[in-house]
């Protein structure tokens, strides 16, 4: 089958076509049909779904010029070396909750790739739904995940979208993988179409 595909309408929505798997941040499944929008401004009152909000509020999908500048990071250890880009996070927090250890923002550096075995750095970073982490060893990258393409609404966040769903408009960052990434709908993020975990820092509430 072919995989389903998102590109952008300029200042608007994110055009998806082929989408079958649309799920909340609850776990439910979501209507689809051949083509939807969806809303990337944060001010539709039909979220997930564009209602043309976007050109009441002047959305631009300009990126900042203030944003963090867009490189990966690698921090070396004797078995495995992490990668970070820091302009993709999501602020899942998936890293400093769950292998303080390894990410630990009152360290310095904050990330020690010798903090943990090699199999727990390698399973919490291939949870990172936004790409900014990755790693690589011996010189070898990150490989992808096999997943069916799908498209997670997170609550009060962004679009998580697995299985390597083609984003035919996409600047991809530094370090940016193809197979998993998140995508901004609060409208905020300094990474557009990116999500930059500005909802975090504008307390972006989508009910």
């Amino acid at each position: 089958m072919t995989k389903p595909v998102i590109s952008c309408a300029t200042n608007g929505p994110f055009i998806v076509k082929g989408l079958e798997n649309f799920i909340d941040g609850e776990g439910n499944r979501l209507d689809t049909k051949p083509a939807i929008g969806l809303c990337r401004c944060g001010a539709s009152k039909n979220r997930p779904f564009c209602d043309g909000s976007h050109k009441e509020i002047g959305f631009t999908d300009e990126k900042s010029p203030e944003r963090t500048p867009d490189q990966a990071t690698e921090y070396h250890g004797q078995h495995i070396t992490i990668h970070n880009n820091v302009l993709l996070c999501a602020e899942a927090q998936y890293c400093h909750r769950e292998l303080g250890s390894v990410f630990n923002e009152n360290n310095n550096p904050w990330i020690d790739a010798d903090g943990d075995s090699v199999e727990r750095i390698k399973a919490l970073i291939e949870k990172c739904p936004s790409g900014a982490l990755s790693y690589s060893i011996d010189g070898e990258g990150m490989p992808a995940v096999s997943s069916e393409p799908t498209i997670v609404v997170e609550r009060n966040g962004p679009y998580r979208v697995t299985g390597g769903i083609e984003f035919s408009e996409a600047e991809w960052c530094a370090g940016a993988p193809r197979d998993h990434y998140t995508l901004c709908r609060c409208g905020a993020s300094r990474n557009k179409p990116f999500c930059d975990g500005s909802h975090v820092r504008i307390g972006f509430r989508a009910e």
